[in-house]
């Protein structure tokens, strides 16, 4: 008597309906992944939509934002016979005066320093020059060498004497220099322009002689 031969029961997976199963996993897993990769395409372009749309809007409530200039030089400060001006050595000030308008400027001192000597001290004084310098007159300004007067820190009088020609005067388009020499000490010291006897313009300095 012949016995039935039984078919062997197929493995989860590997027979044909687990096959099957296996696929469509497999596809559903395929396309999930690729709604997904949609989604997020389309809410990265979302995003930078909306972020322009923002910038676009801020823009249009608060205006552009300016781009700063850079700074302008400083404006030369302005002096007549009634409002003197007090500035530092090498400022220039813009005289403004019943004859002419110019911009004059008081430079130095020059300091005519000694050759140093091994251990030696420093020199008490030295000689300096100052130059004064008139420019963009109006109409000829003259000014003369009594014109100007210089004193150290404790209010002691320096003497100027003209190195050159006694006055300078400037016309428009032509500069004019008028330069003189003083000795001075270490330390703090002014020179003071008066036209017709008034103050226009102080310029204070130092000299250090170590």
């Amino acid at each position: 008597m012949n016995t039935p031969r039984r078919t062997a029961p197929d493995r989860a997976g590997f027979g044909l309906p687990g096959l099957r199963r296996l696929t469509r996993t497999a596809c559903r897993l395929a396309l999930a992944a690729a709604v997904l990769t949609a989604a997020a395409g389309c809410g990265g372009h979302a995003a930078s939509s909306r972020s322009a749309d923002d910038g676009s809007r801020t823009v249009q409530d608060l205006g552009a934002v300016p781009i700063p200039s850079p700074p302008s030089d400083r404006a030369t400060p302005t002096a007549d016979e009634k409002h003197l001006q007090l500035v530092a050595v090498g400022s220039p000030v813009r005289a403004q005066l019943p004859e002419a308008t110019a911009v004059v400027r008081a430079s130095g001192p020059t300091e005519d320093l000694p050759d140093p000597t091994p251990g030696g001290k420093p020199p008490e004084h030295v000689t300096g020059a100052l130059t004064i310098t008139l420019d963009q007159a109006t109409a000829p300004l003259t000014v003369q060498a009594g014109d100007f007067t210089s004193r150290d820190e404790d209010g002691k009088d320096i003497t100027l004497t003209p190195s050159g020609a006694t006055t300078a005067t400037a016309t428009p388009g032509h500069p004019a220099t008028l330069a003189l020499t003083g000795t001075f000490a270490a330390g703090a010291a002014q020179l003071t322009w008066r036209h017709d006897g008034k103050t226009v313009a102080v310029w204070d300095f130092s000299i250090e002689l170590d």
